[in-house]
C-alpha cells in the first residue's frame, strides 16, 4: 500500500504485511520525523463485511483459525450470470510495466477478478495492488473494467476510473503495474 505523511505530504510504500493483526500502526516519516498513525486497510474491508454479517465484534484476538485462512469467494452472490465466452474470440491481459513485464494471462471465462490475493483469477505480484483491486466482465465481445474499491485505484488513460469499457490494446492501470488488454478472433480472414 502507498501512504503519505501528513506532514510533509511525502508518499511511501507501506508492506500490508507489516500490520501482522494489529489494526493501526504508528510511523514515522524519516522525511520530517512526524509521528503518526496508519490504519490497517484489511480492518477496513473487514468491518463493512463483518457489520453487514453479525453484530459480532470481532477482534483480531479473537479470530479463530477459519477466519484467518478462509479468503473470501471471489464470486459475489448478488452479481448476475454472465454468458459463457464467444469461441471465436480469445481475450488475454500482457502485463506491459511492472514486476511482472511480459506476462501474459489467458482469459477464459466472462468475469475475471485481479488482485494481489491468491484466491484471485489473474494474481498480480505488487504491494500497491489491493487483494481484490478489479474486475473484468466481457459480454461478448463488449469488455468492462471495474474497480472493487480498491485503495489505490484504477486508472485508464491516466484517470481514475470505477468503471470503463476497455477496447483491443487498451492499458490500464492498477498500483505499479499497466495491462493491455488483447482482443483476437481465430477465425480471421487472411488475403
Amino acid at each position: 500500500m502507498v501512504i503519505s505523511c501528513p506532514q510533509c505530504n511525502t508518499r511511501y510504500h507501506y508492506d500490508e504485511a507489516r500490520f501482522g493483526g494489529a489494526s493501526k500502526k504508528r510511523l514515522k516519516c524519516p522525511k520530517c520525523n512526524e509521528i503518526f498513525e496508519v490504519e490497517n486497510p484489511d480492518d477496513l474491508a473487514d468491518a463493512t463485511s463483518i457489520a453487514s454479517k453479525s453484530a459480532r465484534k470481532i477482534t483480531p484476538e479473537s479470530r479463530t483459525a477459519t477466519d484467518q485462512q478462509a479468503p473470501a469467494p471471489p464470486e459475489q452472490p448478488e452479481l448476475p450470470q454472465l454468458a459463457p465466452l464467444h469461441r471465436d474470440v480469445r481475450f488475454s491481459l500482457a502485463v506491459i510495466a511492472g514486476s511482472q513485464a511480459g506476462t501474459v494471462f489467458k482469459i477464459n471465462k466472462p468475469r475475471v477478478y485481479l488482485g494481489r490475493g491468491s484466491n484471485m483469477d489473474v494474481q498480480l505480484k505488487d504491494a500497491e495492488i489491493s487483494r481484490r483491486h478489479a474486475m473484468l466482465e466481457i459480454r461478448n465481445e463488449d469488455v468492462a473494467l471495474v474497480d472493487m474499491g480498491a485503495t489505490n485505484g484504477t486508472f485508464v488513460a491516466g484517470e481514475r476510473v470505477q468503471r470503463a469499457d476497455l477496447a483491443n490494446q487498451v492499458e490500464f492501470t492498477l498500483g505499479s503495474t499497466t495491462l493491455m488488454l488483447i482482443i483476437t478472433h481465430d477465425r480471421e480472414v487472411t488475403a
